[in-house]
């Protein structure tokens, strides 16, 4: 089972509403629309809204299904943006001159040597000024405990739980904005399931 298995279910799996914290910082920092890169970015959701918004997107997604699914989301709503089907580090080499990237729930289906070449990156293409908003499961999430009873149906895709402060300490050369870890109760997809998660809002040093 891999993700095209839930993106194929029915339109939108994992909710169609974009993410209410990122939509915060956003407003709260006056981020004007940019250059941005959805890395992950799943069946859409945070894409299309960023495009709503102005916001010239680039939406890396590596799964065949998620990728099409954002293409005909798109067409329906009347919002260009640009939709890359492959892995951020294939996708990436092209890109510069960021100013906002999003990576929800992304880096922690990635190996660990796979994300430390991905931050690295996402480092070189975002501008000086530019931000990031990351969100990460950690090993406070049932899944890294083996609870499945309590676990997200997805959770065997985790590739790698972030320690307490890990996701902090590898934007330690930016400016960090906000910064928290906590357990969240899901009921947006499948059973009734709980997440530990870190969130990071950050800011290229000029």
């Amino acid at each position: 089972m891999n993700f095209d298995d839930f993106y194929s279910r029915k339109y939108s799996y994992f909710s169609e509403e974009h993410s209410g914290g990122m939509e915060e910082c956003l407003i709260e920092y006056k981020v004007n629309p940019c250059s941005a890169v959805d890395l992950g970015a799943g069946e859409g959701r945070n894409s299309l809204f960023l495009a709503s918004l102005g916001f010239n997107v680039t939406a890396i997604e590596p799964s065949k299904i998620g990728a099409k699914k954002i293409e005909l989301r798109a067409q329906e709503s009347g919002i260009p943006l640009t939709v890359i089907n492959n892995d951020f580090l294939s996708a990436s080499g092209k890109l510069s001159d960021i100013g906002f990237l999003v990576a929800l729930t992304s880096l922690d289906h990635m190996e660990f040597g796979y994300i430390c070449k991905t931050i690295n990156e996402i480092k070189r293409i975002i501008k000086p000024g530019g931000y990031v908003y990351i969100m990460v499961f950690t090993e406070d999430d049932p899944g890294f405990k083996k609870d499945l009873d309590n676990a997200s149906e997805c959770s065997l895709f985790i590739k790698h739980y972030f320690k307490k402060n890990e996701l902090k300490k590898f934007f330690d050369d930016f400016e960090i904005l906000k910064y928290a870890e906590y357990i969240k109760v899901d009921e947006l997809h499948g059973p009734k399931h709980y997440h530990g998660k870190a969130k990071l809002f950050a800011r290229k040093l000029l």
